[in-house]
């Protein structure tokens, strides 16, 4: 039981950082490349704190896409999308703050994006330990428990 809930975890967590990777690098790199288009060549030079902020946003892009494709529920979607713009703004804070070189703020972005999902994941860790079906099910009760026009059946 022990060991399938670890994988569960495991696999939740490697899933998902390759849906942000393979999601987020090209979104990334298409709107930076927008950027120099629009004007602004250098902005990950000239402006590393809104790179940063920008980066966190568009990473949260294919987590949620990812996310609802396995049917996961709003809650638990908007939890994982939001580490990576905790994150960002954690960094640029830190910068302000003079804790982090500004040249640094990306670096550490793109370091600690996948690790910052583990938060969430520990705080709700029955919900990233459960198999998929399990997620169904409870997504399925939750959707049955919210909608107050839905016909409950019970055995008779």
């Amino acid at each position: 039981m022990i060991a399938a809930r670890a994988w569960y975890f495991i696999r939740h967590y490697v899933e998902m950082c390759l849906a942000m990777c393979i999601g987020g690098i090209p979104l990334i790199a298409l709107s930076f490349w927008g950027a120099a288009r629009l004007g602004f060549p250098d902005l990950i030079t000239r402006s590393p704190e809104l790179s940063v902020l920008v980066i966190g946003l568009i990473l949260a892009v294919p987590m949620t896409a990812w996310m609802r494709f396995r049917h996961h529920d709003w809650r638990s979607t908007l939890e994982m999308a939001a580490s990576s713009i905790v994150l960002a703004v954690l960094l640029v804070a830190a910068s302000a703050f003079g804790v982090l070189a500004r040249t640094a703020v990306r670096e550490w972005m793109t370091t600690l994006a996948c690790p910052a999902m583990l938060v969430p994941m520990f705080i709700r860790l029955d919900h990233y330990t459960a198999s998929h079906a399990s997620h169904q099910h409870h997504a399925q009760d939750a959707a049955t428990d919210a909608d107050p026009h839905a016909h409950h059946h019970h055995p008779a």
